[in-house]
């Protein structure tokens, strides 16, 4: 009969004390980190450009007139993305409320929603600084899966 076994199961690995369970937790841990991280830089990257871009169109064209929607979009996006990568959650949100509201105000006003992709592709990189800030919240409380944070 091998050395480590019960009725012929591995017991390492139904063992919460066996060191391979550690190992294996650990790498998780870091896989995990390593893909936070990256999420991160990708979102960081993508709100450099979509801020130069706004830059770009504001200097380039001049400032717009001071309405509600030209406060929304462009200069609350710009603000959500730079507040961002000091408080990701706060500062993709804020992204994601600018933008609700001025699709909201366009379709109110107009009748239908801005045509293009271009809106949204610029306040994307909010989503991925939500999901970040999210991983990055559940890791420091030590949330299992299961657990919804409160």
């Amino acid at each position: 009969m091998p050395h480590n076994t019960i009725e012929g199961t591995n017991a390492s690995r139904c063992d919460p004390m066996s060191p391979h369970l550690y190992v294996r937790q650990d790498r998780n841990k870091m896989a995990r980190n390593i893909s936070v991280t990256v999420l991160r830089w990708v979102a960081r990257i993508w709100s450099i450009a979509s801020v130069g871009l706004l830059c770009a169109f504001l200097f380039g064209e001049g400032l717009p007139p001071l309405t509600v929607k030209a406060i929304l979009f462009p200069f609350g996006v710009m603000l959500g993305l730079i507040l961002a990568w000091w408080f990701e959650r706060i500062g993709g949100l804020v992204v994601v409320a600018c933008m609700l509201l001025f699709y909201l105000l366009e379709y109110s006003g107009d009748g239908s929603f801005p045509k293009g992709f271009a809106f949204l592709l610029i306040s994307a990189p909010s989503v991925l600084f939500i999901c970040c800030g999210y991983i990055r919240a559940k890791q420091t409380r030590g949330i299992t899966a299961n657990q919804p944070l409160q």
